[in-house]
């Protein structure tokens, strides 16, 4: 599986992208209205230092590549096709019409009626989804800042190294907080490499 796609964004599309990685490489990927959002609200420095988490769908007529900013909306559009009549097109749909958080908030109140006025979804397909999901997607934190969800995208390849090593991610999210809040002044000046470099260095002395 390739898992995520590192490098420079080429362009945006409604519902995709390209990005270009180090290698020469280009690669168009399917994505949520939503991650497309999340992307283009990246500054000018993080687009081109950009990491996109991937799900790879290998067809007997096409090899498909969709991408999204956060773990916890890829989690969501895997569940999705595994549910019955909808398909990646239809997973995407629901995923650009609404935030994970609150799809999950939905299926947890078994709001039908609600969840059937998302585009692609309907009455009956509304109750299957709370009969096969609740309970199933959940969202690692329950409130998350805009701020917060920037950030860790923005160090999502720190968060996975830490957490390689032992250390436990709601952990590891809050101390980058924390620490870059301490250090404010200076990392002001550091490249994300920099402070990249320089946020592991304390981590990992803390274990």
């Amino acid at each position: 599986m390739i898992n995520a796609i590192n490098g420079q964004l080429v362009s945006t599309g409604e519902s995709s992208i390209i990005i270009s990685t180090a290698s020469g490489m280009e690669y168009f990927l399917e994505c949520s209205g939503n991650t497309v959002f999340d992307i283009l609200s990246l500054s000018d420095e993080k687009k081109k230092n950009l990491r996109v988490l991937t799900y790879f769908i290998h067809r007997e007529d096409a090899m498909l590549l969709y991408g999204f900013s956060t773990e916890d909306e890829r989690k969501c559009f895997k569940e999705l096709l595994s549910v019955n009549g909808i398909g990646a097109k239809g997973a995407l749909k629901i995923l650009s019409s609404i935030r994970v958080k609150d799809f999950i908030a939905l299926l947890d109140k078994q709001d039908v009626k609600t969840l059937s006025k998302i585009p692609g979804i309907g009455g009956k397909t509304a109750q299957k989804l709370i009969l096969q999901l609740k309970n199933v997607l959940v969202m690692d934190e329950e409130i998350e800042s805009t701020e917060r969800k920037t950030r860790s995208f923005e160090f999502a390849d720190l968060v996975d190294s830490c957490v390689e090593m032992g250390h436990e991610r709601k952990r590891v999210r809050d101390r980058i907080d924390s620490l870059m809040k301490e250090n404010e002044v200076k990392m002001k000046d550091m490249s994300h490499e920099e402070k990249e470099r320089f946020l592991f260095a304390l981590i990992i002395k803390e274990k």
